[in-house]
């Protein structure tokens, strides 16, 4: 118990602060583009870096969810042989597969009318970073499976965002003209040499197992690898792109100034629940060791360690929007402080996933990989349906009961999936009462 507390008071602690100090720096950076950009010159920024974090997304092939739960499982077995190979099929699967990806977006340039010669520079650039985005992705799962917490969250949620914040600063502060393909390539190039510093520091981590390297792997267990990562993509899609995802819907509805308030609200809230996923994320392994060694009690000790800050800084989000929203979200502008009441819906969301507790990662690391990427397709299918039915009816308020509906089908879904594969419950409730298991 005292190393589990010593996780959550003092790991826990730094990665909030590098994830928050990530977030604020892409937050100056929107901020400072938005003034030295036209209008037309930062959505086409905003398009080409959401392509490339949504393809990039599916280019992983899910490999990055599924790597805590083989790594923890091969290592507790002593099988350095397993790890070793896990890691590289899983780089020759996402190479392969981002390259598809990355000659669909080409194709997709060839094809697509009215693409000025430097828009489709630009997305060329992003096709062809494409891998290196993959594998900087991939690389920071193998450092949250090693317990590395620095390596997993520092270089791509911290460093990036921070070095790319002190570049467009230093045009910004000399009055210097700045193009997007300018900040394309900038970004590309401090991606690119945070990944080879990334695996340089990551590659003497990874367990040695000699006498493997040319040892062919097992058909069996490559497919089985291969089929529980793909089920990871939806998975990854809902979780890690959800606010994308709710943009997205809730822009076909909306015009255009209610869609910017919603859009602010939403990053707030999602800003709040950070503290949740990384505290969700920081005791992985734990679970992932727990589930391989068969001693269930070791995870309701763990979960129970971690639900106290989720839900505290929870909390204070839901009561500091009701309090102070409408000056919140007035900073952005005037008109945006209407928006008050979905912003305190959507901390509520937020809330409501601290107290359901790490279900979907139990799930993952208990192998029920085809039962969580079917409740993901299921919950983006009712967030479609709740938003035609609800904003229509309700406009922007109508956006965030959208949401926060889906949340509640989500995760109840989740736990009851869970209880019935497993007989474990991780909500509030069950840690409150010391019960997790049958």
């Amino acid at each position: 118990m005292a190393r589990i507390r010593d996780l959550l008071t003092s790991t826990t602690v730094l990665l909030l602060i590098l994830r928050y100090g990530g977030v604020a720096a892409g937050f100056l950076t929107q901020l400072i583009l938005a003034r030295m950009l036209e209008p037309e010159d930062l959505g086409l920024y905003f398009a080409a870096m959401s392509l490339a974090m949504v393809s990039g997304t599916i280019a992983t092939f899910g490999y990055p969810d599924i790597a805590p739960r083989f790594i923890s499982r091969y290592q507790t077995r002593e099988r350095l042989d397993l790890v070793k190979g896990f890691v590289r099929q899983a780089y020759r699967d996402i190479l392969c597969f981002s390259l598809i990806i990355s000659a669909f977006i080409v194709c997709g340039l060839l094809l697509w009318p009215d693409t000025s010669h430097s828009e489709k520079l630009i997305f060329l650039l992003i096709a062809l970073w494409l891998p290196i985005l993959t594998f900087l992705d991939f690389n920071s799962w193998i450092a949250l499976s090693m317990r590395s917490f620095f390596l997993a969250y520092g270089p791509e949620s911290f460093l990036a965002p921070l070095l790319f914040l002190s570049f467009i600063s230093v045009f910004w502060l000399l009055d210097m003209d700045l193009d997007v393909l300018i900040l394309v390539a900038t970004f590309i190039s401090i991606s690119t040499i945070l990944t080879i510093g990334h695996w340089y520091l990551l590659r003497p981590l990874l367990p040695k197992a000699e006498g493997s390297d040319n040892k062919p792997m097992d058909s069996r267990v490559i497919s089985r690898w291969r089929r529980e990562s793909a089920l990871q993509i939806p998975v990854s899609i809902f979780t890690m792109l959800f606010a994308d995802l709710a943009i997205l819907v809730t822009a076909l509805i909306l015009p255009g100034s209610e869609l910017a308030a919603f859009t602010i609200a939403l990053k707030i809230a999602m800003l709040i629940g950070f503290a949740v996923q990384v505290t969700h994320q920081v005791i992985i392994p734990d679970l992932a060791d727990a589930h391989a060694e068969r001693e269930i009690s070791k995870a309701g000790e763990t979960m129970r360690a971690a639900a106290a800050l989720p839900i505290f800084i929870t909390v204070g989000g839901l009561v500091g929007s009701m309090l102070f929203g409408d000056k919140i979200l007035a900073i952005f502008h005037p008109d945006f402080a209407s928006a008050q009441s979905v912003l305190v819906i959507l901390c509520g969301c937020q809330l409501l996933r601290a107290l359901a507790g790490p279900v979907v990662q139990l799930l993952m690391i208990s192998g029920a990989q085809k039962q969580n990427a079917w409740l993901c397709v299921a919950s983006t299918v009712f967030l479609v349906s709740a938003s035609l039915v609800l904003v229509p009816i309700f406009g922007i308020n109508g956006a965030g009961f959208a949401i926060l509906t889906t949340w509640l089908f989500w995760l109840a879904t989740a736990a009851i999936v869970l209880w019935r594969l497993t007989g474990m419950r991780c909500d509030i409730l069950a840690l409150s009462g010391l019960a997790v298991g049958r």
